[in-house]
């Protein structure tokens, strides 16, 4: 998956079922395909990280369904959701918030509870948890290192949704745990100077960048230097707005 680009013109905020058009559910095997063969082998779980440059890119949907379609091929998987400060997981799954992530590395629940077992086939969630007033020390502390290192033992692959890595900290420090990173771009949204701040925050910490994928956007249609001369939208609300959703 190396420098390729993935297209995927699905909604952005649609989960893959049983009655997803069939080009969506192959773009998604063609991304599931393109990840395995970008990884060597190992005993352990791989970690993957999806991140993107903005909010509003469709980054936990993309997650998500990448996540699904890893279950889908009989894998043991595992979707966290790292994005503590505006966490979309458990809505968009409709599962219960609390008793997650955050909750864990505190040590106020049992990694028991927080797993979300049986999602889907295959497929457990651990939710964000509780929204706490230092997401990013809790990301890069010793519990966290220690919580990937042992569910490494139990599941093939663990997805990771995280903030935008060019808005706040979060994406970078878990990047540190991963076995590799997507980075996720919106079409009339991405610009190409936000791809590449994007691209060396994610250098700056020696990241395995497994490669881009593209949402929105007809197959043939690629970023261009273009976008350096249109106006996008940019919002910096991760780092203005950390209430609690209900």
């Amino acid at each position: 998956m190396k420098n390729s680009k993935n297209m995927i013109s699905a909604p952005v905020e649609t989960i893959i079922n049983g009655e997803t058009e069939f080009a969506v559910a192959e773009a998604y095997k063609s991304i599931r395909t393109n990840i395995m063969y970008s990884m060597p082998r190992s005993k352990e779980g791989k970690v993957i990280v999806m991140t993107s440059s903005a909010a509003g890119d469709g980054k936990t949907t993309n997650v998500i369904n990448l996540a699904i379609t890893f279950a889908q091929i009989k894998e043991r998987v595992l979707l966290i959701d790292c994005d503590l400060r505006k966490p979309k997981v458990h809505r968009y799954l409709k599962l219960d918030k609390k008793d997650g992530l955050s909750n864990v590395l505190c040590g106020f629940t049992d990694l028991s509870k927080a797993i979300k077992v049986g999602v889907r086939e295959n497929f457990d969630v651990i939710t964000a948890g509780e929204t706490p007033p230092n997401p990013a020390e809790l990301i890069q502390s010793y519990e966290f290192e220690r919580l990937l290192t042992f569910l490494k033992t139990k599941y093939d692959y663990i997805f990771i949704d995280t903030p935008p890595v060019n808005v706040v900290t979060d994406a970078s420090l878990v990047v540190k745990n991963s076995t590799g990173v997507v980075l996720l771009v919106r079409k009339n949204h991405t610009t190409v100077d936000m791809l590449d701040d994007a691209v060396n925050n994610l250098k700056t910490v020696d990241a395995n960048i497994l490669g881009v994928v593209m949402i929105d956007s007809k197959e043939g249609n690629v970023v261009s230097k273009s976008y350096k001369n249109s106006k996008y939208s940019y919002s910096n609300s991760y780092a203005s707005d950390n209430r609690k959703e209900k």
